[in-house]
């Protein structure tokens, strides 16, 4: 287990979130505290999701195996050297093809998307540009993704990290982080990733607006990052924005510029090029 994570954009570094409980955050004064993100977590079955989930929110590893078809968590993430706390809502989905019609309503709103599969199966790998980006991109073309590789604890790997990173590029992921639920390998890095992922993502977009639309961005609000696939091959992630406040039901894409934190990779022959 010593494959570290590698950040595509540095969008998901910066600021180091914990885990805390009521208590903890009923005894802070926190700046932004009604800051709320929704994270969606997807992936074949039986590849680890849930496990994951349990090992971060209850600091355990699940004895048994039971499928999922639909867990919601909602966990307060705090940043010790600023106070500042993030609630985020944790869907866990179901894999099966079955609940097709039921996963994709978990994806509205969305501010980013753990997209998952098993080290020790090389079918789980391929389904991601198969079926797993293209669902994504039909249901929440404009939300981030990071890309996890679950179950490193296992002795062999079938799935080569070379292959997985070129996918995670190839889809436009920020990140791609394997982890061992299990041995709670990486755990805390993955959540502190999505953490920053969201947060920074609502830092920009506030910057940039607030002195024309402070106003729109209330605290409370689902931040999406747009991001498409050009014509010529680019991974162009310099778009809009879209804000849905659920207080008026209301959403709108601001114009945002092209001075953001993400980066464009074109892929040349022989060789990938991160800008």
């Amino acid at each position: 287990m010593s494959e570290q994570p590698y950040y595509i954009e540095r969008l998901g570094q910066g600021s180091q979130f914990q885990l805390i409980d009521d208590q903890d955050k009923s005894t802070t004064t926190p700046t932004n505290s009604n800051l709320q993100f929704k994270i969606v977590i997807v992936g074949d079955s039986g590849c680890g999701k849930t496990s994951l989930l349990s090992s971060y929110i209850r600091g355990s590893f699940p004895n048994e195996y039971e499928p999922t078809i639909f867990e919601n968590h909602r966990a307060f993430l705090k940043d010790f050297k600023s106070n500042q706390i993030l609630t985020i809502d944790l869907w866990d989905t179901a894999g099966q093809e079955d609940y097709e019609r039921l996963r994709r309503l978990s994806y509205q709103d969305s501010n980013l998307i753990i997209l998952t599969y098993n080290l020790n199966s090389s079918e789980s790998l391929l389904n991601i540009p198969e079926a797993w980006a293209p669902e994504i991109l039909t249901y929440c073309e404009n939300t981030p993704i990071i890309l996890i590789g679950l179950k490193a604890d296992l002795p062999q790997h079938k799935v080569n990290p070379l292959d997985a990173l070129k996918i995670a590029k190839n889809i436009g992921a920020i990140a791609h982080i394997q982890c061992s639920a299990k041995e709670m390998f990486n755990v805390d890095v993955i959540f502190n990733t999505c953490a920053n992922i969201v947060f920074n993502s609502y830092k920009k977009i506030n910057k940039l607006n607030n002195h024309t639309n402070s106003s729109r961005f209330s605290v409370g609000n689902h931040i999406r990052n747009s991001s498409r696939n050009t014509n010529n091959g680019y991974q162009d992630t310099t778009t809009s924005t879209k804000v849905v406040d659920h207080n008026n039901n209301n959403s709108y894409s601001p114009v945002i510029s092209n001075d953001t934190p993400y980066v464009i990779h074109k892929e040349q022959s022989g060789c990938c090029v991160i800008v």
